[in-house]
């Protein structure tokens, strides 16, 4: 993975050339959380095939969605996509399967290793065609997970430390007498500026957004030549921060001192992103279509909310699946698991893999010689694992199919158990976290503020993957010492876990 890369502005500096006929502007009111889809693979009928995972190919004059493409001759800008300086990008599913290669499966979904080549002609990979839970994410690919933002050095990040709390390891900053084990972490507030010139930058980015903008900067050849985008011998193969951060302000721009809105991965202002498969349904799609414009919910992406298995509680957003006992005990989504039932088993993608696949592609072009057309996995997973500390899991669940479902969170007493049996995971991960909403000040201290910190006053959206906001406990969070108290102003700083 080559060395980390601060999580913050960069001083290098690059001429942006070739302006947008016109910018993709955002409501700054608009849920800023990714969740859903415009799916890319066909239903499999029959039995699966090896790499089950892997998008279908559709007809040439249709998308993977079955949509009739409209006139693709010609970019936003109107360039014609020959001007575009490697040729068309691939579909994003494929850039995934090369840059994080699958093993392969038979058709029961057992696990091949006596071949070299899959039978769909890709090659025996390490990682997972079925990715169902994120609870192995950052450790051994061979548990089911994928690297998490951490692992590939996402630039706009800004996880909270390891410091033994819950939603560690992610964008939610919960305080360290924040009670995991009853009130749902995703209230815990993330790192949201009023301006990019602070210590924080432009705060936390979803990695969708930021898949977004280079994959439009790309098409419209906005920011001159790719080259310009890296430089290897400080970045490796990943794209230079202060690039990431023009190009991002150029399709979603601050005005002026507000935080600024980036639309959810599901929605087509969000980028369309078609491997989330969102658990938007029935009433909920109609919500969100009312907030979001053009989406696509299960009924698209999926099928009918029959193929739903009946402990499943249908429609409750974001693109994981939890029982309705979970989500009436008031659960954090993301202990829960992505699809696994319907024509999608198995084939969710968190959007900074796919970030992360653009950028393998674009190195790879521009440093043949020095970027592998693979993520390089030499160190991973890393000394000291990103994995995340999940509660206590269980139940033998089966789809309608008859298909082996994975664990739920077990609920008790009308709670989850958190931790579970692998404890709260506070450990020395090496990179670049935000302390500043973690630490509980004792006493009142004269400080001096640095950037502007957002931590909004009302409830709190459910940020990353959740396009329908859950109902949290956001006064427990918030009296936990997760806000700035009124009486404090935090010094903000940028802690490296060693």
């Amino acid at each position: 993975m080559g060395e980390t890369t601060p999580a913050r502005i960069l001083e290098e500096e690059i001429e942006i050339k070739d302006g947008l006929d016109e910018l993709y502007l955002t409501d700054n009111d608009a849920d800023p959380s990714p969740s859903m889809s415009m799916s890319m693979a066909a239903n499999i009928a029959g039995a699966k095939a090896p790499k089950a995972a892997k998008a279908m190919k559709d007809d040439k004059a249709k998308t993977k969605t079955g949509k009739v493409i409209v006139d693709k001759t010609q970019t936003k800008s109107g360039k014609s996509k020959s001007e575009k300086q490697y040729g068309d990008l691939p579909d994003i599913s494929d850039l995934i399967e090369t840059a994080y290669p699958t093993w392969c499966i038979d058709e029961s979904e057992t696990r091949i290793t006596d071949v070299d080549t899959c039978a769909d002609g890709t090659p025996n990979g390490r990682f997972t065609p079925l990715y169902f839970t994120k609870q192995h994410s950052g450790g051994n690919p061979d548990l089911g997970g994928y690297p998490t933002n951490i692992d590939i050095n996402y630039a706009f990040e800004y996880a909270a430390p390891y410091y033994g709390q819950a939603c560690a390891g992610s964008p939610h900053q919960c305080s360290e007498d924040f009670d995991g084990s009853k009130d749902n972490c995703h209230a815990c507030p993330k790192i949201e500026t009023k301006t990019d010139d602070g210590p924080y930058g432009p705060g936390h980015v979803p990695p969708h957004s930021s898949l977004d903008v280079v994959t439009k900067a790309y098409n419209d050849g906005f920011g001159g030549d790719v080259a310009d985008w890296f430089q290897h011998d400080l970045h490796a193969c990943r794209i230079i921060p202060s690039v990431l951060f023009k190009l991002l302000r150029n399709y979603y721009p601050r005005n002026g001192a507000e935080k600024v809105g980036y639309p959810p991965p599901f929605s087509v202002a969000g980028g369309s992103y078609p491997l989330e498969f969102v658990n938007v349904a029935g009433e909920s799609c109609t919500k969100e279509t009312e907030k979001h414009g053009e989406i696509e919910c299960f009924e698209q992406h999926s099928g009918d909310v029959a193929l739903y298995p009946e402990y499943l509680l249908p429609g409750h957003g974001s693109p994981h699946y939890c029982t309705k006992e979970g989500k009436a005990a008031g659960l954090n989504n993301d202990y829960c698991p992505y699809i696994f039932f319907g024509p999608n088993r198995g084939k969710y993608r968190h959007p900074h893999i796919a970030f992360s696949a653009l950028e393998v592609y674009l190195a790879n072009k521009v440093m043949p010689d020095k970027c592998e057309i693979t993520w390089d996995d030499s160190k991973y997973p890393a000394e000291v694992d990103t994995t995340v500390s999940f509660p206590d899991m269980g139940g033998e669940y089966v789809t309608v199919d008859g298909l082996k479902a994975p664990e739920q969170p077990i609920i008790a007493d009308g709670l989850w158990i958190w931790p579970g049996p692998d404890g709260d995971k506070k450990k020395p991960v090496v990179g670049n976290f935000a302390t500043n909403l973690h630490i509980v000040a004792t006493e009142a201290t004269s400080v001096v503020a640095v950037d502007t910190v957002v931590v909004d006053t009302e409830p709190v959206d459910v940020v990353d993957a959740e396009p329908v906001a859950e109902d949290v406990d956001v006064a427990a969070a918030r009296g936990a010492g997760v806000a700035v108290a009124s009486s404090l102003v935090f010094a903000l700083s940028v802690f490296i876990c060693a």
